[in-house]
C-alpha cells in the first residue's frame, strides 16, 4: 500500500505493510511542488499533478494500486462540539449539523470527528467531539487524481488525525500528557493538544516571511508565536493541568533554540521518537515521514470517524472521482469522433467554401461596411472610457467599504472580555484600524484569562500579548499587575455584485 503526506510544496510517499496494528516501511521518497500547483490543498492543475506522481512512482518501481492520504491545509477548519449521546451515522449527523450551524458553513464541506471524553451540561452528560471540516473540493481533487493514476483511493484523513495515531500507539507520548506536538514547516506551523490520552485541540497555521518583516528568523519567530498562545488558550482551559512537554518533528533546525527558550519556562521539549509498532525506518527520516506513516493505521471505530471518503459516502458523494474518470474518457472518445467526422465533411465542403469566401471579402471591402465598422469602432471607444471610469470608482468604493469602523459595538465586544474579573482598562488608544489596551488587574492570573477571552471571541485579529508587570501601590492609587492587549478590527466583508443583486431581490419579493 502507498501512503500520501500532501501539503502545499511537498508530496510525501511511504510504501509499507499495515498488520495487527504494526507498520513495516519498505520505502520512502518526496517530491518537491512548485508553488501555485497546490494552493491551500487545492490543486489548480490536476492531470499535471498526477503526471508528476506517476513519474515519481514509476521512478521508485512503486507499483501498488491501494493508496491513504494525509493532507493538511489552512481551509480546513477545527472546532470542539458537545453532542449528546449517540452513536454511528446519527453521531455523524448530528456533528455535521452542529458544524453547520455554529461555523456557518454550507454542506459543500466534508466534516469528520474523534470523540475527546465527556463532560456534563447542565446535569446532562454529553461527549466531547473534536470536528474537523475540510472543503469537498480539496477532497475531490484527490479523488480525481487517483482516479486517473488508477490507484483506489481507501482514505483521505486530515493529518492532526494521522500523526495521532502515532502519538496513541506510543507509551512514552502518553506519559508526557498533556502534551503539545508541533510540526514545523517553512510555510506553515501544526499543533496538537493532547490531554488523557486523546486528541482535545488542533491547530494550523500557514506562515509567510512577510507577516515577521522578511526576517531570517521568521520560522524561529512564527513557531515561538504560535507555542505562546496555545499555552494561554490551554491554560484558561485547564490552568490546574498546564502543558510541561512539547514535542518536536518536521523540519527542526530550530530546535535547539526553541528547547532553550522553553526550558526557561521549565518546559520539556523532545523530538518525535519512533513508536516500537514501526520498523523499516532507518534508511530515512522518520520525522519528515510521520504523517504518512500515521495514515497507514486503522481507524478506531467506536471514538472516530477520520476518513472523508467514508463521511463523504454517508452524504452521498463517493461517485465525483468516478464520474470525472469516466467522463474524461468519454471526452476522448466523443473528440476522436468528432475529429473524424469533421475531417470527413471538410473535404467535401472545401471546394464551396472557396467560392463563398471570395463573395463575403467582396462584400468587407465595400465603402459601406467600412463605414459602419469606423462607427462601431467610435461607439466601442467612447464605452470603453465609460468602464474605464467606473471600474475606478468600483475600486474606491470598495477601499471605502473595506476600512475597519470603530463602533459602538466594537467597543462592547472589547468590554465583554473582562466580564467576571476584577481587571478594567485604564485607557483605549486607536488608529487606523489598531487598539491598543492598557489594563490593570487585581489577579496576577486573569491577565491570561482576559487575552485568552479575546482569542475565543473570534472577533479581533492579530492579537498580541507580552505578559504583565506588578506595579506598587500607592496613597493615591492601589497596586496590581499592569499589562497591555494589542488588536486590530477584522474588517468587514465585501459583498460581491451577485450577492448584492440576490440580496436586494429577495428584499423587493418580501
Amino acid at each position: 500500500m502507498l501512503s500520501f503526506d500532501i501539503t502545499d510544496r511537498h508530496v510525501r510517499i511511504i510504501r509499507g505493510t499495515e498488520a495487527r496494528g504494526k507498520i513495516k516501511v519498505a520505502d520512502a521518497s518526496t517530491i518537491d511542488i512548485g508553488e501555485g500547483l497546490i494552493v491551500n490543498g487545492h490543486i489548480k492543475d490536476i492531470p499535471k499533478m498526477a503526471t508528476i506522481i506517476n513519474d515519481e512512482l514509476k521512478n521508485k518501481r512503486m507499483a501498488d494500486k491501494e493508496a491513504v492520504i494525509s493532507v493538511s491545509s489552512n481551509l480546513i477548519i477545527f472546532k470542539e462540539l458537545h453532542i449528546p449521546k449517540a452513536k454511528g451515522t446519527q453521531l455523524l449527523t448530528m456533528v455535521q449539523n452542529q458544524m453547520q450551524h455554529q461555523m456557518g458553513i454550507a454542506e459543500d464541506y466534508s466534516i469528520s470527528y474523534t470523540i475527546a471524553g465527556e463532560v456534563e451540561e447542565e446535569g446532562v452528560q454529553a461527549m466531547k467531539v473534536l470536528a474537523t471540516a475540510c472543503p469537498f473540493e480539496v477532497v475531490d481533487c484527490f479523488r480525481k487524481v487517483f482516479s486517473m493514476l488508477g490507484i483506489n483511493l481507501r482514505s483521505v484523513v486530515v493529518s492532526c488525525n494521522s500523526i495521532s495515531r502515532i502519538i496513541l500507539s506510543d507509551s512514552k507520548s502518553k506519559a508526557k500528557m498533556p502534551m503539545l506536538l508541533v510540526q514545523i514547516d517553512p510555510n506553515f506551523v501544526s499543533l496538537n493538544l493532547y490531554e488523557n490520552n486523546q486528541l482535545t485541540f488542533s491547530r494550523f497555521a500557514s506562515i509567510d516571511p512577510e507577516d515577521y518583516d522578511n526576517s531570517e528568523d521568521y520560522i524561529y519567530e512564527a513557531v515561538n508565536e504560535n507555542i505562546f498562545r496555545m499555552f494561554q488558550f490551554q491554560k484558561s482551559r485547564s490552568g490546574d493541568n498546564p502543558i510541561q512537554n512539547v514535542v518536536f518533528y518536521g523540519d527542526t533546525t530550530e530546535y535547539i533554540r526553541l528547547t532553550n527558550a522553553l526550558e526557561q519556562m521549565d518546559i520539556s521539549t523532545s523530538l518525535l521518537g519512533v513508536p516500537s509498532n514501526i520498523g523499516g525506518y532507518e534508511n530515512f527520516e522518520f520525522q519528515a515521514y510521520a504523517n504518512a506513516i500515521g495514515a497507514m493505521f486503522r481507524s478506531n471505530k467506536d471514538t472516530e470517524r477520520i476518513n472523508l471518503i467514508e463521511v463523504d459516502a454517508a452524504s452521498g458523494r463517493t461517485s465525483a472521482g468516478a464520474k470525472f474518470a469516466m467522463a474524461v474518457f468519454g471526452s476522448i472518445a466523443v473528440s476522436a469522433a468528432v475529429v473524424a467526422a469533421v475531417w470527413v465533411f471538410g473535404n467535401i465542403q472545401e471546394s464551396g467554401f472557396i467560392n463563398d469566401t471570395a463573395e463575403i471579402q467582396e462584400y468587407l471591402d465595400s465603402p459601406d461596411v467600412a463605414a459602419k465598422i469606423a462607427a462601431v469602432d467610435a461607439a466601442q471607444a467612447k464605452l470603453d472610457k465609460v468602464y474605464s471610469v467606473k471600474a475606478y470608482v468600483d475600486i474606491a468604493c470598495d477601499n471605502y467599504a473595506s476600512l475597519p469602523m470603530l463602533t459602538s459595538d466594537v467597543i462592547k465586544d472589547v468590554e465583554a472580555n473582562f466580564s467576571g474579573t476584577s481587571t478594567a482598562w485604564t485607557t483605549i488608544t486607536y488608529g487606523d484600524g489598531h487598539f491598543n489596551v492598557e489594563c490593570m488587574s487585581k489577579d496576577f492570573d486573569e491577565p491570561a484569562q482576559v487575552v485568552a477571552n479575546f482569542f475565543e471571541q473570534d472577533v479581533f485579529d492579530n492579537i498580541t500579548y507580552t505578559g504583565f508587570e506588578e506595579e506598587e501601590g500607592d496613597m493615591d492609587r492601589e497596586g496590581g499587575f499592569k499589562f497591555n492587549v494589542a488588536f486590530e478590527i477584522r474588517p468587514p466583508v465585501i459583498e460581491s455584485d451577485n450577492a448584492a443583486e440576490q440580496t436586494a431581490e429577495a428584499e423587493s419579493e418580501n
